[in-house]
């Protein structure tokens, strides 16, 4: 078959360029990536400074980027070269490097020459190669792939140790990456300029996932791989919405596949070949248990593909919540109950749950003493002082001024407004020691899970003596070791996170318990981020309260002076009226750009859509929104939403599906925000 996207049909390649070039399997289906990117490459290759050159592709694992790449090479009819980015890479390993070797001319001899080796980007920048960098964002020295830059230019060059290597005219180069995955940093924003296209790569349409899953396993049955994918897309969407960290890729889809026509059952082959590449966490499969469920796709797996058999001794059960009125359309018989057996629930042996009595009395002892009496905190002497009453005065009227000057030249600017510093009271005080004690052995397991995240190296310097490296030190020359050279260390990799957390406190509020749910909510982000030492804001808001208090903003815990924070009076959180949302962000979003941390998170859990009167509603509310959101987004700030009410799908189209939580069992509310927080380390 004749390819239309010959790049240089009139180049002679060597016969080892030419065994470089990828050779497509019969498994590989094109799809609209690959031809989108191929018509544009194609026709702009000749338009000199309009050549397109630089891709970049940028999605989950599994998501086919690799395919793609190398399937770029077959289309273009280049040789095809990767690396694979490491943490501690430096220049050295984009520039090449200058090696001690003994001399060629005397095998005996102990003469030291020193040669210069290319890397693997030099290799194909000079050769003319199709060059795929995995995983860029990985490496912990930002200043590394700065080196990158001019050579990614049109007539770009690179300055190596002992030439200047001008770009191959044929060079293309493809960079592969993940989407915000534990140890990735945003890509450099000069590198990301020099990309003249880009795609977003999620998983293929469902046919070609299909066609690509005929052809590997053999498999000839369209329900079977209908079915099959639709678990998969309905999986990834579940795990993107909840931030739940792994991903459904094509991989896990051939995989599962193959299984099933070796004999598996269909439900118990998708915890092995799927889920459990997704997520060993109980609540996290429960979350994606009970997606699969809503949609019907459990009960469709079980019918149509999965034999009646043992489970291998295993006495397990499927998570299923919510209406079961069409439970009468999927009877089992007695002998077919363990074909659905799959996972243990969360009240057999050696199953983790918060709510457990085991686990409640275990904590005790944090808020009770030895008789099992309650031990109440009383309100310190100190701070009933005369002197800690002026500051907290001051600090409220300091908080009140930067609120209002933040709102400055916005929409907002004439909205009457008012900062309050909420105090607890003794009964607050028992309220909040009752809830903890439920929610702080889940709260302790994702710390200790999250503290080998805080341990990082802090060094900066360069460390010398070394056989080969990016510096050259002169006056080790009279060592006679051969360890001339020192090689830069890896850079500061203390943790820098803030966390702010907004309540909407809106009338609709108090219906279906999701007061209570964002008390929890509160409650945990703020034990979880003392534990571990993160920074964190907690505010609610509230609209048209009165006419000179049309704005009520609610300061709970802010670390600008910490021991004035009273965790208790995260107890007195209410609902009361409206709620005018752009201007809360606003407001909150102006607090985390002051703050030095380079890593900043804004959550806010809200039951609707913003209304405040006179008019602060619909298109022009949620336009409002978005503005602000994509105005902080551009700034560094992460916005996550926790969707807990009926204006779900407003919500999430306001702050972007990747960026929205459905957290539809609101008791997960507080666990999902403390697990989504520990991601951010």
């Amino acid at each position: 078959m004749e390819n239309n996207y010959l790049l240089s049909p009139d180049r002679e390649l060597t016969e080892e360029e030419n065994k470089l070039i990828w050779k497509k399997p019969k498994s590989h289906v094109e799809s609209s990536a690959e031809f989108r990117i191929c018509q544009e490459v194609k026709r702009n290759w000749t338009r000199g400074e309009m050549k397109i050159s630089n891709i970049l592709l940028e999605g989950d694992a599994g998501s086919g980027k690799t395919q793609l790449a190398k399937a770029l090479s077959a289309d273009f009819g280049l040789p095809y070269s990767k690396v694979t980015c490491f943490a501690d890479m430096d220049k050295s390993d984009i520039l090449g490097s200058i090696l001690p070797v003994l001399s060629d001319e005397d095998s005996d001899s102990k003469v030291v020459e020193y040669k210069y080796y290319p890397s693997e980007i030099v290799r194909a920048y000079e050769n003319g190669w199709l060059l795929e960098i995995q995983e860029p964002t990985v490496i912990r020295d930002a200043a590394v792939l700065m080196a990158l830059n001019s050579a990614l230019e049109p007539d770009g060059s690179i300055n190596l140790p002992t030439r200047i290597v001008k770009r191959h005219p044929d060079f293309l180069v493809v960079i592969t990456t993940n989407r915000g995955y534990n140890g990735c940093r945003p890509l450099n924003e000069a590198l990301r300029d020099r990309v003249q296209h880009s795609e977003k790569m999620d998983l293929p349409e469902i046919e070609v996932m299909m066609k690509r899953a005929s052809i590997k396993t053999n498999c000839s049955d369209e329900n079977l791989l209908e079915t099959f994918a639709k678990t998969i897309i309905e999986l990834d969407k579940t795990a993107k919405a909840n931030a739940i960290k792994g991903v459904a890729g094509m991989r896990s889809y051939f995989y599962w596949i193959d299984a099933v026509l070796q004999g598996s059952q269909a439900v118990e082959a998708l915890y092995h070949k799927v889920i459990y590449k997704i997520s060993t966490d109980e609540e996290e499969i429960k979350i994606l248990e009970n997606s699969l469920s809503e949609k019907g796709l459990l009960k469709e797996l079980e019918r149509k593909f999965s034999p009646s058999g043992n489970t291998n001794g295993q006495v397990m059960e499927i998570h299923t919540e919510g209406d079961d009125s069409d439970a009468d359309d999927f009877s089992l018989k007695e002998s077919d109950k363990a074909a659905v057996a799959l996972k243990k629930s969360s009240d057999s042996e050696g199953a983790a749950s918060f709510t457990s009595e085991s686990s409640t009395k275990s904590e005790e002892s944090d808020t009770k003493d030895q008789d099992g009496k309650a031990i109440y905190h009383e309100l310190k002497d100190d701070e009933k002082n005369a002197e800690i009453k002026e500051r907290k005065k001051k600090f409220r009227k300091q908080l009140n001024k930067e609120a209002r000057e933040s709102v400055k030249s916005t929409p907002h600017e004439d909205i009457a407004l008012i900062v309050h510093r909420p105090e607890a009271t003794m009964d607050h005080y028992s309220e909040y020691n009752k809830i903890v004690s439920e929610l702080m052995p889940v709260i302790k397991e994702l710390q200790r899970k999250t503290e080998p995240l805080l341990e990082h190296e802090v060094s900066v310097d360069f460390g010398k003596n070394r056989l080969y490296g990016t510096k050259f030190q002169a006056e080790k020359i009279s060592s006679q070791d051969y360890r001339y050279f020192s090689q830069k260390r890896p850079p500061n990799e203390d943790p820098s996170l803030v966390v702010a957390l907004r309540i909407d406190q809106s009338a609709s509020m108090k219906a279906f318990g999701r007061l209570d749910a964002a008390k929890k909510a509160a409650i945990s982000v703020y034990e979880f981020c003392e534990a571990c030492n993160i920074p964190v804001l907690i505010y609610g808001d509230t609209a048209d309260r009165s006419p000179r208090e049309r704005m009520s903003i609610y300061s709970y815990i802010d670390c600008q002076e910490v021991d004035l924070n009273d965790k208790y009076s995260l107890m007195t959180i209410q609902a009361l009226s409206n709620n005018r949302d752009g201007m809360a962000l606003h407001i909150l979003a102006e607090k985390l750009i002051k703050m030095p941390q380079s890593n900043k998170l804004l959550i806010s859990i809200s039951d609707g859509q913003p209304k405040a009167m006179p008019d602060y509603t619909g298109k022009l509310a949620i336009d409002d929104m978005k503005e602000t959101i994509g105005q902080y987004k551009r700034k560094g700030i992460t916005f996550l939403a926790a969707a807990i009410g009926q204006d779900k799908e407003t919500i999430s189209d306001i702050y972007g599906q990747e960026h929205c939580l459905d957290i539809s069992d609101l008791s997960q509310l507080p666990v999902q925000l403390i697990r989504i927080i520990s991601r951010f380390l």
